[in-house]
């Protein structure tokens, strides 16, 4: 009778394992529903759907689920699992299926919200971005800039909707807000997100995309408990000025050492950060002192004098021409020591979501990249520097070609170029972007890589990889050469994921914008002191200084930090000229010594 009970209850037991196994297996299911990736295919008519998906399957190994067939447009819709497996999906794009080329795309959040919800039917899209763009409207405040999302999932209207009915629905629906946001243009200084039971960014990310320049956030009254949570937002929302995250498990700790380095890691994630949750962490004034930049707006050129712009544009000018037209011109300017080394530089931290772009697949030049950061080996280094004419141009044939609208639309790059008096020459540093219009002529080194870790496939042979827009920075080092000519000495291409020209874009300040909202119930931020004037100055140095003299000693020493005395000695040695004077404190900042500062 003992065993038989023994037995039952193994029996039993082992039913509950059942129930659980299909709980879990249930919120897996769940879990990838709720994450997946819409695509949109286009050109598979020449078969049916399901041959189609299945074609996919077999040729590209991703799987496609959940497939329908938007009658309106004629478009193949469907999911998959992961962002790697969309990204994958999208370099196979041009793929012949029944006498037709395939092609790729990422869905809109907002058409992927109307999907999960069953409203994929003719016109659904317009009706979600009709419910999400009435909800927006009752929720920003104009007149402070302000955007409140708190409580959202308790929101009548949104509930009444569907929109939080069930996981799938839910998580997305953030993304589409963003997105619509993002469209309407609206003009947001503070965001409130409390209440609306976040325990991490996955959902509300792209909020770091719709308002960059983003000054005082709440993410009160939530569920984040970690600290590692706000990497995501890392070198993204760089201008955030006041946070509170009171009301999180994150906060309820004792120990100073604890509190201590979860506000040292806010700090770092949000560089510019002053109060959290109502404290000053640092000085506002000499924090900005520091992160101001040394010129009075930015731009796009600089050179170090006449000649060498000069020589400088005229050099790059050609260049550019050459190299997207014939790339075999160009050997003339490349000596047996001369060197060549290119970089893929995948982590850049300001990148832009752009649906253009998908920027994820660097396949081209991922075989030839000589990133320091990823490239550990000394042999691997080496074989990945380029020395000499011949292995220079074997290595200019590997790469896609381009298409640099340097021309017509100079304002999207930016130039620097400065004497090299140690070699008779002159550096270029040039930053812009290209478009890639066809595959390089060279390939044998993209196909003798392995893709993925289906290495053994033949499949990842002479696969095709999309052809977009790339951001580029190139430094080169120029040394004259024989009879006039000029000599290429080194020559470094870091390619990175497409950017905006707003780093070098000088942006005029609106007078009319308070640059410190507060947050509701927030202290508020302490006006910024008077910056010194000429008026200032000692009697005995003005007397000495004409009124041009005296607003330029002052420039310089609010510049560059030093003092008084040591700002009149740069001045005086720069002939009181400006740009001279920014040169000569750059080429002596090393060694000047500590009281020269202020």
């Amino acid at each position: 009778m003992s065993y038989g009970n023994r037995g039952r209850g193994r029996g039993g037991a082992h039913g509950q394992y059942n129930n659980r196994a299909n709980f879990n297996q249930q919120n897996v299911d769940d879990f990838v529903v709720a994450n997946a990736i819409p695509m949109e295919i286009l050109g598979w008519n020449g078969a049916t759907a399901e041959e189609c998906i299945s074609f996919i399957s077999r040729k590209c190994r991703i799987v496609v689920f959940n497939h329908s067939v938007d009658n309106a447009t004629g478009i193949l819709k469907g999911y998959v699992k992961t962002n790697k497996d969309a990204n994958e999906l999208l370099n196979w794009s041009g793929v012949k299926f029944a006498g037709q080329s395939l092609k790729f795309s990422k869905s809109s959040s907002v058409d992927s919200l109307s999907n999960q919800m069953g409203t994929a039917t003719p016109g659904a899209s317009n009706n979600t971005i009709d419910v999400i763009t009435q909800f927006l409207k009752t929720r920003y405040q104009p007149q402070t800039k302000m955007l409140n999302l708190a409580t959202v999932k308790q929101d009548p209207g949104l509930v009444a909707q569907g929109f939080f009915a069930k996981l799938s629905t839910s998580s997305k629906f953030f993304p589409a807000l963003m997105k619509v946001a993002k469209d309407l243009k609206l003009d947001v200084d503070s965001v409130d997100l409390s209440g609306n039971e976040l325990s991490d960014l996955s959902t509300i990310s792209s909020m770091a995309y719709t308002f960059p320049s983003l000054k005082n956030l709440s993410l009160a009254n939530n569920n984040f408990g970690k600290i590692k949570v706000f990497e995501a937002w890392k070198h993204k929302l760089n201008f955030v000025r006041e946070l509170i995250i009171s009301g999180n498990p994150l906060v309820n700790i004792t120990n100073p050492q604890d509190i201590l380095n979860v506000k040292l890691e806010l700090m770092k994630t949000f560089p510019r950060l002053i109060v959290l949750n109502g404290e000053v962490l640092r000085n506002e004034r000499a924090l900005l002192a520091n992160l101001k930049f040394s010129f009075d707006s930015p731009t796009s050129m600089f050179f170090q004098d006449d000649e060498i712009q000069n020589l400088a544009t005229n050099f790059v000018s050609n260049y550019i021409k050459l190299w997207d037209s014939n790339r075999a011109d160009l050997m003339i300017l490349y000596q047996n020591e001369s060197q060549f080394s290119m970089q893929v530089d995948t982590a850049h931290p300001h990148v832009i979501l752009n649906s253009s772009y998908s920027n994820g697949d660097f396949g081209n030049y991922i075989p030839n990249s000589r990133n320091l950061c990823r490239v550990s080996t000394a042999k691997l280094r080496m074989s990945r520097l380029a020395v000499g004419q011949e292995q220079i141009f074997k290595a200019f044939s590997q790469l896609p070609k381009t298409r640099h609208d340097l021309i017509n639309k100079p304002h999207q790059y930016s130039m620097e170029s400065y004497r090299v008096p140690q070699l008779n020459g002159f550096m270029i540093s040039l930053h812009g972007s290209f478009e890639e219009i066809a595959p390089p002529d060279n390939t044998d080194a993209v196909n003798s890589q392995p893709l993925g870790p289906r290495r053994y496939n033949t499949h990842n042979k002479n696969k095709k990889v999309a052809l977009e827009a790339r951001s580029f920075d190139r430094n080169m080092i120029v040394i004259p050469g024989p009879n006039g000519s000029m000599i290429v000495a080194s020559d470094l291409l870091s390619i990175r994921p497409y950017t905006e020209p707003d780093a070098w874009t000088a942006v005029q300040p609106n007078p009319n914008t308070n640059p410190h909202t507060p947050v509701p119930g927030s202290s508020p931020a302490p006006a910024p002191p008077n910056q010194p004037s000429a008026a200032d100055l000692p009697p005995d140095v003005k007397a000495k200084l004409n009124p041009i003299q005296q607003d330029l000693l002052v420039k310089i020493v609010l510049e560059t930090k030093l003092n008084l005395q040591y700002g009149y000695m740069l001045c005086e040695q720069s002939n009181w000229d400006y740009q001279q004077c920014i040169i000569n404190f750059k080429n002596s900042a090393a060694s000047l010594p500590p009281d020269a500062y202020a």
